[in-house]
């Protein structure tokens, strides 16, 4: 699991509660360049992007991970972005402040895609 988040608190949090929910594995990047060169050295099944970065948005990471055929979710606390879904390729929106039930949701829905690919 990768996770693009550029707000300490909220990164550390996020981390945590995947721990919880049984992933072993959570990268967590706070700027556009970090996430690039993870995506470069490590595979991921998933990612959840922060859209707004403080002064850049993580739109390169998305076309990346849609490129790369990698499952991803975007966050805001901008409702806004709900228009934008389809056309970066994302699965899904978790608006800020999130918690552990959108986080546990978001990894039921990506359970679900593989089933769904499946059928």
């Amino acid at each position: 699991m990768l996770v693009v988040e550029d707000s300490m608190i909220i990164a550390i949090d996020t981390e945590e509660c995947f721990r919880s929910l049984g992933l072993e594995t959570v990268a967590v990047q706070g700027t556009v360049d970090g996430a690039l060169k993870c995506l470069e050295r490590e595979t991921f099944d998933l990612a959840l992007l922060d859209f707004n970065l403080g002064t850049e948005s993580s739109e390169r990471v998305a076309e990346d991970l849609k490129a790369r055929g990698i499952p991803f979710w975007l966050a805001t606390g901008y409702g806004e972005m709900a228009e934008r879904l389809d056309e970066m390729g994302a699965q899904g929106l978790l608006v800020k402040p999130y918690g552990r039930e959108e986080l546990s949701r978001m990894l039921s829905d990506f359970a679900n895609l593989g089933r769904d690919a499946a059928s």
